[in-house]
Protein backbone atom coordinates (compact mmCIF):
# COMPACT_ATOMS: atom_id res chain seq x y z
CA UNK A 1 0.00 0.00 0.00
CA UNK A 2 2.90 2.41 0.77
CA UNK A 3 4.33 2.23 -3.00
CA UNK A 4 0.52 4.05 -3.62
CA UNK A 5 1.17 7.08 -1.55
CA UNK A 6 2.63 9.94 -3.61
CA UNK A 7 3.24 12.37 -1.55
CA UNK A 8 4.44 16.20 -3.48
CA UNK A 9 4.11 19.93 -3.10
CA UNK A 10 0.97 21.07 -5.20
CA UNK A 11 -1.35 24.11 -5.78
CA UNK A 12 -4.29 23.19 -4.64
CA UNK A 13 -8.15 25.30 -4.79
CA UNK A 14 -11.50 24.32 -3.36
CA UNK A 15 -14.75 25.15 -4.22
CA UNK A 16 -17.83 25.41 -2.56
CA UNK A 17 -22.05 25.69 -4.18
CA UNK A 18 -23.40 28.08 -2.63
CA UNK A 19 -27.12 27.60 -1.34
CA UNK A 20 -26.16 23.94 -2.09
CA UNK A 21 -29.04 22.77 0.48
CA UNK A 22 -31.39 25.00 -0.30
CA UNK A 23 -31.07 24.31 -3.47
CA UNK A 24 -31.92 20.79 -3.45
CA UNK A 25 -34.50 21.24 -0.64
CA UNK A 26 -36.69 24.06 -2.79
CA UNK A 27 -35.87 22.08 -6.33
CA UNK A 28 -37.16 19.34 -7.91
CA UNK A 29 -34.21 16.69 -6.94
CA UNK A 30 -33.44 15.40 -10.67
CA UNK A 31 -33.89 19.20 -12.17
CA UNK A 32 -30.89 19.29 -9.44
CA UNK A 33 -28.99 16.83 -10.50
CA UNK A 34 -29.15 17.25 -14.20
CA UNK A 35 -27.81 21.16 -13.84
CA UNK A 36 -25.29 19.83 -10.94
CA UNK A 37 -24.00 16.55 -13.55
CA UNK A 38 -24.17 19.33 -16.58
CA UNK A 39 -22.03 21.56 -14.61
CA UNK A 40 -19.45 18.23 -13.44
CA UNK A 41 -19.72 16.84 -17.22
CA UNK A 42 -17.99 20.37 -18.71
CA UNK A 43 -15.71 21.11 -15.87
CA UNK A 44 -14.45 17.49 -16.47
CA UNK A 45 -14.24 18.02 -20.13
CA UNK A 46 -11.72 20.78 -19.49
CA UNK A 47 -9.74 19.15 -17.18
CA UNK A 48 -8.97 16.81 -19.96
CA UNK A 49 -8.22 19.00 -22.43
CA UNK A 50 -5.68 20.77 -20.02
CA UNK A 51 -4.21 17.47 -19.62
CA UNK A 52 -3.85 16.29 -23.09
CA UNK A 53 -2.28 19.28 -23.94
CA UNK A 54 0.73 19.02 -21.37
CA UNK A 55 0.97 15.63 -22.41
CA UNK A 56 0.58 14.72 -18.52
CA UNK A 57 -1.53 14.50 -15.49
CA UNK A 58 -1.18 17.68 -14.65
CA UNK A 59 -4.30 18.89 -12.72
CA UNK A 60 -6.38 16.39 -11.24
CA UNK A 61 -9.94 17.11 -9.39
CA UNK A 62 -12.40 15.23 -6.84
CA UNK A 63 -15.95 16.25 -5.89
CA UNK A 64 -17.80 15.54 -3.40
CA UNK A 65 -21.50 16.45 -3.33
CA UNK A 66 -21.14 20.60 -3.42
CA UNK A 67 -17.50 20.38 -2.97
CA UNK A 68 -14.54 20.66 -5.68
CA UNK A 69 -11.35 19.99 -5.40
CA UNK A 70 -8.59 20.76 -7.56
CA UNK A 71 -4.72 20.01 -7.48
CA UNK A 72 -2.04 20.21 -9.64
CA UNK A 73 0.85 17.39 -9.78
CA UNK A 74 3.83 20.05 -9.44
CA UNK A 75 4.60 23.71 -8.19
CA UNK A 76 5.79 25.69 -11.27
CA UNK A 77 4.08 28.49 -13.48
CA UNK A 78 3.13 26.00 -15.74
CA UNK A 79 1.03 24.44 -13.26
CA UNK A 80 -0.09 27.37 -12.02
CA UNK A 81 -1.54 28.32 -15.11
CA UNK A 82 -3.51 24.88 -15.54
CA UNK A 83 -5.34 25.51 -12.10
CA UNK A 84 -6.25 28.49 -13.06
CA UNK A 85 -7.81 27.07 -16.10
CA UNK A 86 -9.09 24.67 -14.50
CA UNK A 87 -10.82 27.19 -12.17
CA UNK A 88 -12.04 29.44 -15.15
CA UNK A 89 -13.57 26.31 -16.81
CA UNK A 90 -15.50 25.52 -13.25
CA UNK A 91 -16.73 29.33 -12.87
CA UNK A 92 -18.00 29.08 -16.27
CA UNK A 93 -19.87 25.71 -16.12
CA UNK A 94 -21.47 27.02 -12.90
CA UNK A 95 -22.88 30.30 -14.39
CA UNK A 96 -23.82 28.63 -17.57
CA UNK A 97 -26.10 26.23 -14.87
CA UNK A 98 -26.83 29.26 -12.54
CA UNK A 99 -24.47 28.08 -9.94
CA UNK A 100 -22.79 30.11 -7.40
CA UNK A 101 -19.32 28.91 -6.12
CA UNK A 102 -16.96 30.46 -4.32
CA UNK A 103 -13.54 29.37 -3.41
CA UNK A 104 -9.79 29.16 -2.48
CA UNK A 105 -6.39 28.56 -3.67
CA UNK A 106 -3.53 27.55 -1.55
CA UNK A 107 0.17 25.26 -2.02
CA UNK A 108 1.67 22.67 0.25
CA UNK A 109 2.39 19.54 0.73
CA UNK A 110 -0.07 16.84 -0.37
CA UNK A 111 -0.42 13.14 -0.05
CA UNK A 112 -2.45 11.12 -2.76
CA UNK A 113 -3.25 7.22 -1.86
CA UNK A 114 -5.97 4.94 -3.44
CA UNK A 115 -8.45 8.27 -4.52
CA UNK A 116 -7.66 9.96 -1.25
CA UNK A 117 -6.25 13.42 -0.70
CA UNK A 118 -4.73 14.83 2.40
CA UNK A 119 -2.60 17.68 3.32
CA UNK A 120 -3.02 20.95 5.17
CA UNK A 121 -3.16 22.88 2.00
CA UNK A 122 -6.75 21.17 1.84
CA UNK A 123 -7.60 22.90 5.20
CA UNK A 124 -6.17 25.56 4.70
CA UNK A 125 -8.17 26.48 1.29
CA UNK A 126 -11.12 25.18 2.96
CA UNK A 127 -11.05 27.46 6.23
CA UNK A 128 -10.30 30.33 3.42
CA UNK A 129 -12.91 29.61 1.74
CA UNK A 130 -15.48 29.66 4.25
CA UNK A 131 -14.08 33.49 5.84
CA UNK A 132 -15.31 34.83 2.54
CA UNK A 133 -18.55 36.91 2.05
CA UNK A 134 -19.02 36.62 -2.05
CA UNK A 135 -19.06 34.98 -4.68
CA UNK A 136 -14.68 34.72 -6.05
CA UNK A 137 -11.57 33.09 -5.11
CA UNK A 138 -8.76 34.10 -3.14
CA UNK A 139 -5.28 33.29 -3.71
CA UNK A 140 -3.12 32.84 -0.56
CA UNK A 141 0.14 35.07 -0.49
CA UNK A 142 1.98 32.01 0.18
CA UNK A 143 1.01 30.90 -2.98
CA UNK A 144 1.59 34.41 -5.05
CA UNK A 145 4.84 33.77 -3.92
CA UNK A 146 5.90 30.48 -5.74
CA UNK A 147 4.86 32.10 -9.15
CA UNK A 148 6.20 34.99 -11.43
CA UNK A 149 3.59 37.38 -10.53
CA UNK A 150 4.41 39.45 -13.18
CA UNK A 151 3.24 36.68 -15.22
CA UNK A 152 -0.23 36.66 -14.38
CA UNK A 153 -0.85 40.63 -12.71
CA UNK A 154 -0.18 42.52 -16.07
CA UNK A 155 -2.78 40.17 -18.49
CA UNK A 156 -5.52 40.49 -14.97
CA UNK A 157 -6.20 37.03 -14.39
CA UNK A 158 -5.21 37.83 -10.99
CA UNK A 159 -5.92 41.23 -9.44
CA UNK A 160 -5.02 42.56 -5.83
CA UNK A 161 -8.16 43.52 -4.25
CA UNK A 162 -9.41 44.06 -0.55
CA UNK A 163 -11.60 40.38 0.04
CA UNK A 164 -14.65 40.68 1.51
CA UNK A 165 -14.82 38.41 4.73
CA UNK A 166 -17.79 37.11 6.77
CA UNK A 167 -16.52 38.46 9.89
CA UNK A 168 -16.35 42.16 8.61
CA UNK A 169 -12.98 42.22 8.10
CA UNK A 170 -11.22 44.03 5.40
CA UNK A 171 -7.57 42.59 3.91
CA UNK A 172 -6.27 43.09 0.20
CA UNK A 173 -5.08 40.23 -1.01
CA UNK A 174 -4.80 38.72 -4.49
CA UNK A 175 -8.13 37.54 -6.68
CA UNK A 176 -8.46 35.10 -9.14
CA UNK A 177 -11.03 37.38 -12.00
CA UNK A 178 -12.72 35.19 -13.41
CA UNK A 179 -15.09 37.47 -14.96
CA UNK A 180 -12.08 37.86 -17.51
CA UNK A 181 -12.86 34.46 -19.11
CA UNK A 182 -16.51 36.18 -20.20
CA UNK A 183 -15.35 38.34 -23.18
CA UNK A 184 -13.45 35.50 -24.65
CA UNK A 185 -17.03 33.68 -24.59
CA UNK A 186 -18.95 35.97 -26.33
CA UNK A 187 -16.65 37.04 -28.76
CA UNK A 188 -16.12 32.84 -29.70
CA UNK A 189 -19.85 32.84 -29.36
CA UNK A 190 -20.90 35.57 -31.52
CA UNK A 191 -17.72 34.65 -33.90
CA UNK A 192 -16.30 38.09 -34.13
CA UNK A 193 -13.14 39.79 -32.19
CA UNK A 194 -14.85 42.21 -30.32
CA UNK A 195 -17.46 42.59 -27.29
CA UNK A 196 -19.53 45.12 -25.41
CA UNK A 197 -19.95 45.70 -21.61
CA UNK A 198 -23.67 45.17 -21.92
CA UNK A 199 -22.83 41.85 -23.17
CA UNK A 200 -20.87 40.75 -20.66
CA UNK A 201 -22.86 42.05 -18.34
CA UNK A 202 -25.89 39.64 -19.38
CA UNK A 203 -23.69 36.75 -18.87
CA UNK A 204 -23.79 37.86 -15.38
CA UNK A 205 -28.02 38.26 -14.96
CA UNK A 206 -27.44 35.65 -12.34
CA UNK A 207 -26.47 38.19 -10.15
CA UNK A 208 -29.28 40.97 -11.02
CA UNK A 209 -31.42 38.62 -9.46
CA UNK A 210 -33.25 39.99 -5.95
CA UNK A 211 -31.69 38.27 -3.21
CA UNK A 212 -34.27 36.62 -0.66
CA UNK A 213 -32.29 37.53 2.37
CA UNK A 214 -29.51 39.94 4.04
CA UNK A 215 -27.07 37.11 4.41
CA UNK A 216 -27.22 36.24 0.22
CA UNK A 217 -27.46 40.18 -0.48
CA UNK A 218 -24.22 41.15 1.13
CA UNK A 219 -22.39 38.48 -0.95
CA UNK A 220 -24.12 39.54 -4.11
CA UNK A 221 -23.30 43.56 -3.28
CA UNK A 222 -19.90 42.28 -2.75
CA UNK A 223 -19.52 40.20 -5.91
CA UNK A 224 -21.47 43.10 -7.82
CA UNK A 225 -18.79 45.61 -6.48
CA UNK A 226 -15.94 43.73 -7.47
CA UNK A 227 -17.67 42.77 -11.42
CA UNK A 228 -17.89 46.51 -11.26
CA UNK A 229 -14.34 46.80 -10.08
CA UNK A 230 -13.32 44.17 -13.16
CA UNK A 231 -15.26 45.49 -16.02
CA UNK A 232 -13.98 48.87 -15.66
CA UNK A 233 -12.53 50.79 -19.03
CA UNK A 234 -8.67 50.11 -18.24
CA UNK A 235 -9.20 46.75 -17.28
CA UNK A 236 -12.04 46.20 -20.76
CA UNK A 237 -8.94 47.20 -22.70
CA UNK A 238 -6.84 44.99 -21.25
CA UNK A 239 -9.22 41.98 -22.19
CA UNK A 240 -9.37 43.12 -25.87
CA UNK A 241 -5.55 43.46 -26.50
CA UNK A 242 -5.15 39.81 -24.63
Amino acid sequence: MADDIIKSESFVALFDILGFSDLVKDNELDKVVRTYLRAKKEFENTISHINAILQKDAVSFRNFSDTFLIYTSEVNDMSFLALLAACDSLFLAAIENELLIRGAITVGELIVSDGIEIGKAIVEAYENEKKQDWIGCWITDHCMNKIIKNEHLPGKDIVEYEIPFKDGAIKKGYAFNWIKSLPRKVMFANKKNDFTLEEIKNELKLFQKKPLDWSIKRKHDNTNKFIEFVLSPEFLEIYKSH
